[in-house]
């Protein structure tokens, strides 16, 4: 029990770091919001101009990504990743599935839009219906609503870029939140079965949400990594908890046996 206390003690201070270093960490990841739901009614504008709410573009299960078009980082990584794994999916795009490209940016117009859609989907190599494949753009307070009913966070970074993570995220055609791919990889595999999952409106296992608390990510290497901190820091704390129940049972099994040794 000794050695055991002094080992909490050592990497005590480990704990207490992760509490500081996650608050920093905090304000670009995802905040999962499985289950929850999208408000169907907010407006956007797709790559012809035309004005459309989400109810009307969600009638099939929905691959959604939310980026920047003149992104210098993660965006275009993620969705060449997002191209590349839709020609490999044995799912089909249109049939199975859909996909909606929305930019958190609201100075970026539906003319950007345009451009990074004809970019795209003349480089898939699996023939796509420009409806399958939908690009827009939104002004601040529909783009604001959509960040925050995703938990997408990001910050602005100098005067024209954003620090963000990057995700696909999964939509039922109910509007309901099933599933984050997370990063700017996807295999075809994981991808078929998140888009299975939202046809049929189920949510993520738990092991998704475990492994999201185990690794943060980090926009200077723009990958997820373990969070040391963070899971030394619950250990501690859990360990700690143990170590204090075991006393205070200790304690009482000696209380006890006094008293039988006394009768």
């Amino acid at each position: 029990m000794k050695y055991f206390l002094a080992f909490l003690i050592s990497i005590l201070p480990l704990g207490l770091t992760s509490a500081v270093e996650d608050k920093v960490e905090v304000g670009i990841e995802h905040e999962k919001k499985l289950g929850t739901y999208l408000p169907l009614d907010l407006e956007f504008v797709d790559s012809e101009g035309y004005k459309r709410t989400l109810k009307e573009m969600i009638d099939k299960p929905v691959v959604l990504a939310l980026v920047y078009y003149h992104c210098p980082g993660i965006c275009s990584p993620l969705l060449n990743s997002l191209g590349e794994v839709i020609d490999k999916a044995s799912i089909e795009p249109g049939k199975d599935y859909k996909v909606l490209t929305i930019s958190f940016d609201p100075r970026e117009n539906h003319e950007v839009a345009k451009k990074w859609k004809t970019n795209y989907i003349s480089g898939m190599t699996r023939p796509i219906s420009p409806d399958d494949w939908i690009f827009m753009a939104g002004d601040s307070t529909n783009i604001a609503k959509i960040t925050d009913a995703v938990g997408f966070r990001y910050k602005p970074d100098g005067e024209d870029d954003f620090v963000h993570a990057g995700a696909l995220i999964m939509i039922a055609p109910d509007g309901k939140i099933t599933r984050y791919l997370l990063g700017t990889e996807y295999s075809p595999f994981d991808f078929k079965l998140a888009v299975v999952e939202a046809s049929k409106g189920i949510s993520a296992p738990p092991i998704s949400k475990m492994l999201a608390y185990c690794f943060s990510y980090d926009p200077e290497g723009r990958t997820y990594v373990f969070n040391f901190n963070k899971v030394a820091g619950t250990v501690i704390f859990l360990g700690v908890g143990i170590f204090f129940v075991v006393l205070l049972v200790k304690g009482r099994t000696k209380k006890v046996s006094k008293g039988e040794e006394n009768v």
